[in-house]
C-alpha cells in the first residue's frame, strides 16, 4: 500500500507550501549561525543561518526533475531560473518564519502530534489515490494503515512532518488571528459579482480632438515642472569597468569530444546497438528513447543534420556531423514522400561540446591570478594588460537586479552600490563566463531640468487639454438632453456613434471595446434601467451612458452563499496579510546572498 501511496504522492509534494522543504532545510540543510561573508559550499545567510549549497542545489534538482517530467520539451534556461528563484523565495520565507517561531517561544508537544497523525493527517496524505474512496479521503482506509506494523517507517515521517510544519501553523494561527470578515464586505462582495447591467455609451475620445502645440505656453511648462518635480528625480547611476572571462571550450575538449563520437561510430561498426549507445552516452533527451526523433521535414532541422539526414538511405550511420549543438551521429531508419513533401525518420546521439574540468581550472587560475595581480596594488587596467585580457566599460546603470551587457547580477548591482568608487569587487559568475570589475565613476541623484523634460512635459499638457475638451464635449452633450428617450436621437443628430454593451456586466468585469474599466462599471450600476449618466471619465475619455438593462440582487441567495463568500474573503486577506509580513521580516533580515558565486543566472 505504501508503495503506491508515495507514487501517488509525487505530484502533492511539491504543491505543499510548508511541508517537507521546511522540515528539509530546519533538520539537516542549515550550518547554525556563522558569520555573514561568503563561506565555502553555503548559498545564503540569513540573519546568521546557513543555507547550505548542498541542500539548495538538490532541492532544485528535486523540481526541475518533477517540472522536466510534466512536459516533452526540454526546460529553458528562463524556466530553470524561475525554479531557482521559488526554492530561493520558500527557503528565505521558512527560515523567516522558524526564526520567529524560535522568538516567540511556539513550541508543540507529543500529544498534539499524535492526535494530529490519528484523526487528521496531512493534505498530501489525504490526496494520495491509495486512501480514497470515489476521488474522496476515506478515514476508514487511513486507519487500517495506521494500524498496519509494516507502515511503522512511515508514521514517523508524518509524525516529522508534523513536528516541522505545526510550529509554522501556530505562527501562521497567531499572526493570522486578527484578520476578520464583516457582513458588510460579504454583501459587497456579494453584489459586485451578481449585480449585473447593460448599457448604451457614447464615447467622447481624446485622440479624436485636434489640438495645436502652440497653445502650450513657457508659462504654462513652468508651473507643470515645478508641480510635478519628483516625477523627474534621476537617481544615483554608476558604471564599472570590468574583464570577462569567457567560459568556452578549448580546442582540446572538441577534440576530445571527437574522438568519443569516432570511438561511438566505430562501435556501431562493429555490430553495438545504436539504442544502447544512444541511451549510455547521448547528451539529448531523446537519448532515453535509444535516440528517436521520429519523422521530421526539410526546415526542422539545423542545416548541418539535415543536409546530411536527407542526402542519405534508410539504414544509413552517418557522423560524426558538428552543428552549434555538439557532434551527431545519425542513423537514417526511414525516407518518405507525404503530400509532395519528403521526410525522413532518424535516431541521432548528441555529444555536446562543453568546457572540460582541466578548462574550467585554468579559467579559474587565470581569475585567481588578475585578481592577485590587483591585490599587489597594479591599477586594474594594467593587470588586465599583463595578462592580456580586454577591459569593457558598461553604461551608467541605477540600482536594479541588471547590469547592461551582463544580465542580472542584483548581488554585484548591490556590491557596486555600496561600495566607494575605485573599488575593485569580487568575481561575479555570469551567463559567459566570470568578471572582476572595479567601480568606474557615479552621476549622482538629481533632478532633470526643466530643458531636459520640456518635450515630455509639452505632451502632458496637451494630453491635459484633450481630455478637458473630451470632459467639455461629453458634459454639453449630457446638458442637451431633454430626457433618456432622446438619448439616440440626439446622438443621431450630432453624427455620435452609440455603442452598447455585449453581454450584462459585473462591477469588475471586461467590457469589449472599453476594456476593465471600473469606473465605468460603477457608475452603469448606480444607475436605474432607463437612466443616463455622465460625463464618466475612462481610459480613452469620457462616456456618456444609458442603462438598457439591470438584474436584481437576491438576498435569498446571498445568505446562502454568505459563509462561502465570507471564507473566499477571508483566505484573500489572510494571504495578504502574510505577505505583508514577510515583505516587512524581509527588508528587516539581514540575508546575504551568495548564489552569484554558483550560478550564472539565477
Amino acid at each position: 500500500m505504501m508503495q503506491q501511496m508515495r507514487q501517488s504522492m509525487k505530484v502533492i509534494l511539491w504543491i505543499l507550501v510548508l511541508a517537507f522543504i521546511a522540515t528539509i532545510v530546519f533538520s539537516w540543510g542549515m550550518g547554525g549561525f556563522e558569520g555573514s561573508g561568503p563561506k565555502q559550499g553555503v548559498v545564503a545567510n540569513i540573519n546568521g543561518q546557513e543555507i547550505s549549497l548542498d541542500l539548495f542545489e538538490e532541492t532544485f534538482q528535486q523540481r526541475y526533475q518533477y517540472e522536466q517530467s510534466q512536459q516533452e520539451e526540454d526546460l529553458n534556461e528562463y524556466q530553470a531560473r524561475n525554479i531557482r528563484t521559488q526554492i530561493w523565495d520558500e527557503m528565505v520565507r521558512d527560515i523567516l518564519v522558524q526564526q520567529e517561531v524560535k522568538k516567540l517561544g511556539i513550541k508543540v508537544s507529543d500529544k498534539e502530534i499524535a492526535y494530529l497523525v490519528q484523526n487528521s493527517p496531512p493534505v498530501w496524505i489525504q490526496q494520495a489515490e491509495v486512501f480514497q474512496t470515489d476521488s474522496l479521503f476515506d478515514m476508514a482506509k487511513y486507519q487500517d494503515f495506521l494500524r498496519n506494523p509494516a507502515a511503522a517507517r512511515d508514521l514517523m515521517m508524518i509524525e516529522e512532518n508534523y513536528r516541522q510544519s505545526l510550529p509554522s501553523q501556530k505562527f501562521l494561527n497567531y499572526i493570522l488571528a486578527l484578520v476578520t470578515v464583516t457582513d458588510q464586505e460579504t454583501w459587497q462582495k456579494y453584489v459586485d459579482d451578481n449585480l449585473k447591467a447593460k448599457a448604451k455609451f457614447v464615447t467622447f475620445r481624446t485622440d479624436a480632438v485636434e489640438v495645436d502645440s502652440s497653445i502650450v505656453t513657457d508659462k504654462m511648462i513652468s508651473d507643470y515642472y515645478f508641480a510635478h518635480r519628483e516625477e523627474y528625480l534621476e537617481p544615483e547611476k554608476r558604471r564599472i569597468a570590468y574583464v570577462l572571462f569567457s567560459e568556452e571550450p578549448s580546442a582540446k575538449d572538441s577534440a576530445a569530444v571527437y574522438e568519443l563520437a569516432e570511438e561511438l561510430m566505430q562501435r556501431l561498426k562493429e555490430g553495438d546497438d545504436f539504442a544502447k549507445l544512444a541511451l549510455e552516452f547521448s547528451d539529448d533527451r531523446s537519448g532515453e528513447n535509444g535516440g528517436e526523433l521520429g519523422w521530421f521535414e526539410r526546415g526542422r532541422m539545423v542545416p548541418e543534420f539535415e543536409e546530411v539526414a536527407f542526402a542519405s538511405k534508410k539504414g544509413d550511420v552517418v557522423g560524426p556531423i558538428q552543428s552549434k549543438f555538439g557532434y551527431h551521429i545519425i542513423k537514417v531508419t526511414g525516407k518518405k514522400t507525404e503530400d509532395g513533401m519528403e521526410k525522413v525518420e532518424a535516431s541521432h546521439i548528441l555529444l555536446k561540446v562543453e568546457p572540460s574540468m582541466d578548462t574550467k581550472d585554468e579559467l579559474r587560475n587565470a581569475v585567481a591570478g588578475l585578481t592577485d595581480e590587483i591585490q599587489n596594488k597594479t591599477s586594474f587596467h594594467d593587470a588586465a594588460e599583463i595578462f592580456g585580457v580586454n577591459v569593457d566599460t558598461t553604461a551608467y546603470f541605477e540600482k536594479s537586479d541588471y547590469i547592461p551587457g551582463l544580465g542580472r547580477l542584483p548581488a554585484a548591482v548591490d556590491y557596486v552600490f555600496k561600495r566607494p568608487l575605485g573599488d575593485v569587487g569580487p568575481t561575479y559568475t555570469v551567463r559567459e563566463g566570470m568578471i572582476i570589475f572595479k567601480i568606474l565613476d557615479m552621476k549622482k541623484e538629481r533632478t532633470k531640468t526643466v530643458d531636459e523634460v520640456r518635450d515630455t512635459i509639452v505632451q502632458a499638457l496637451l494630453e491635459q487639454h484633450k481630455l478637458g475638451t473630451a470632459k467639455a464635449n461629453a458634459a454639453e452633450f449630457f446638458s442637451q438632453l431633454p430626457d433618456a428617450a432622446a438619448f439616440e436621437t440626439l446622438a443621431e443628430e450630432r453624427k455620435l456613434t452609440v455603442e452598447e454593451t455585449e453581454n450584462p456586466f459585473a462591477f469588475a468585469q471586461y467590457i469589449r471595446g472599453i476594456g476593465r474599466d471600473y469606473e465605468f462599471n460603477t457608475a452603469a450600476l448606480n444607475l436605474e434601467v432607463g437612466e443616463v449618466g455622465g460625463p464618466v471619465k475612462g481610459q480613452y475619455g469620457y462616456y456618456v451612458m444609458k442603462v438598457t438593462e439591470k438584474t436584481s440582487v437576491d438576498s435569498t441567495k446571498y445568505l446562502a452563499k454568505k459563509d462561502e463568500i465570507r471564507s473566499q474573503i477571508l483566505n484573500q486577506k489572510q494571504n495578504e496579510y502574510f505577505t505583508q509580513w514577510l515583505v516587512s521580516a524581509t527588508e528587516k533580515a539581514n540575508i546575504k546572498d551568495f548564489r552569484y558565486l554558483y550560478y550564472r543566472d539565477y
